[in-house]
C-alpha cells in the first residue's frame, strides 16, 4: 500500500462538509454570491473485523493521487479499534467505533480532539444536521452530540438494533433492523429529540439511508440469511422511499446499497441467493428507468457504492475480510474504469472532503 501523510495545506479545509447529510457547524460569512465547491479527496472507512479492533481511516488525496496510511495511528501513536462509520461535519471528523464502544472526534489529519467512551452502547451510524451529530447504538437508542460542547446532550429509545439514519424536514428517520427481524423506520424530532412514530416498511431496514430531493431513501435487506425459503416467498433486498410530508412508503427496485447523484440512484444489487440478478445500475428517480452501468463480475466483492457529489465519479468498495488489503474501484460517471485503489482491512465506504 502506498503511504502518504497529507500536507499542511489540508489544515485550511475547515469548511469541509460531508455531502450526504452535513451542514457546517462553524459560522461562515454569507456574501450572497455562489461559492464553487469541489471535492479534494476522500476518506476510506476500513471497518476491520468484528471484535478484533483492527479498523483504520485513510485519505485519498485527489491532487497527489496517493492513498495515505492509517491516519489515526500516525497522528496518535495507537490504533483506533474498529471503525463503523465516519461523518465529516464542519472542521472535524466524527467516527463511530462499535465494538470499541466509543465516538472519536478528530481533526482532518486524524488527531484526537476528544474521545467519548460509550461503555456497553456500541455506536453504529452517524448523521449530522443543525449543529448536531446523531448516532444510533445497539442499546436501542439514538444519541445527540452537540458539536460545540462535544457532549452528548440527549438520547431517545427507538427500537431493537437501530442502524442507518437520515435527516429530512427536521426529523431523523432511523432504520430499526431488529437484527434481521424488524420492519420499522422510527421518526425522531431533532429539536425535541422525542420519538414521534414508527413507519412500517419491508423486512430488515439496515445500513443504507439517505435524503434526496426532500425524501428519505433506504434499503431493507429482507430474508437474506435463510436459504431454505423459496425465492417466490423471500423478501428481496429493496430500495424504498418515505415522503416526510405524508409518511407514504414506496418500493422502487431491488437494491442492496445506494448512493444518490443528480436525482439518480446509483445501486448495487448483490444478493447471495439470486446471483443471476446481481447488477450495478442507475435508477432514475424521476422516470423509474433502470440502466445497467458496470458489470458486477468486474469487481470481486462489490459491497458499497459512493458517488462524489462534485464530479459524479463512482467509488465501489470491495472489502477483504481476511486481514489483507481491500480495494476501492473508481469509475467515471458513465461507468468507464478510472483506477483501482488499495484500502485497508474490510473497507466499508467512502466519505468525500469538499472545500
Amino acid at each position: 500500500m502506498k503511504k502518504h501523510w497529507f500536507e499542511t495545506a489540508l489544515l485550511v479545509m475547515a469548511a469541509a462538509t460531508w455531502t450526504a447529510s452535513c451542514d457546517n457547524d462553524d459560522p461562515v460569512e454569507n456574501e450572497n454570491r455562489p461559492i464553487e465547491v469541489k471535492s479534494v479527496g476522500a476518506y476510506f472507512i476500513n471497518n476491520g473485523n468484528w471484535n478484533q479492533n483492527n479498523g483504520s481511516i485513510q485519505f485519498y488525496d485527489y491532487e497527489k493521487g496517493i492513498v495515505s496510511g492509517d491516519l489515526y495511528k500516525t497522528a496518535n501513536g495507537k490504533g483506533i479499534g474498529d471503525v463503523q462509520d465516519l461523518c465529516i461535519y464542519g472542521s472535524k471528523l466524527y467516527v463511530s467505533c462499535s465494538t470499541s464502544s466509543k465516538i472519536e472526534v478528530l481533526n482532518m489529519e486524524g488527531k484526537i480532539i476528544k474521545t467519548l467512551n460509550m461503555e456497553n452502547v456500541q455506536p453504529r451510524y452517524l448523521e449530522a444536521a443543525e449543529g448536531k451529530v446523531c448516532f444510533t447504538a445497539y442499546d436501542g437508542n439514538v444519541y445527540r452530540l452537540d458539536t460545540l460542547s462535544l457532549e452528548v446532550d440527549k438520547h431517545v429509545a427507538v427500537g431493537d438494533h437501530p442502524e442507518a439514519l437520515a435527516y429530512a424536514a427536521g426529523k431523523l428517520y432511523v432504520n430499526i433492523s431488529g437484527y434481521g427481524t424488524g420492519n420499522q423506520v422510527a421518526v425522531v424530532d431533532l429539536a425535541t429529540f422525542n420519538k414521534e412514530k414508527d413507519i412500517e416498511v419491508l423486512l430488515n431496514p439496515y445500513n443504507q439511508s439517505l435524503e434526496a430531493d426532500g425524501k428519505v431513501y433506504f434499503v431493507s435487506c429482507g430474508t437474506y440469511d435463510n436459504p431454505a425459503i423459496p425465492e417466490e416467498e423471500r423478501v428481496l433486498q429493496t430500495l424504498q422511499s418515505i415522503d416526510p410530508a405524508t409518511g407514504t412508503v414506496r418500493s422502487l427496485c431491488q437494491a442492496s446499497t445506494i448512493a444518490c447523484y443528480k436525482q439518480k440512484m446509483y445501486c448495487i444489487y448483490a444478493d447471495f441467493y439470486t446471483p443471476e440478478k446481481n447488477d450495478i445500475f442507475v435508477y432514475d428517480l424521476k422516470t423509474g428507468a433502470r440502466t445497467s452501468l458496470i458489470p458486477v463480475s468486474n469487481i470481486e466483492n462489490p459491497t458499497q457504492i459512493d458517488v462524489d457529489p462534485t464530479n459524479g465519479d463512482i467509488y465501489i468498495s470491495s472489502p477483504d475480510y481476511s486481514g489483507a488489503p481491500s480495494s476501492v474501484y473508481v469509475f467515471n460517471n458513465d461507468g468507464t474504469p478510472k483506477e483501482k485503489l488499495t484500502a485497508g482491512n474490510a473497507v466499508g465506504g467512502v466519505r468525500f472532503l469538499q472545500r
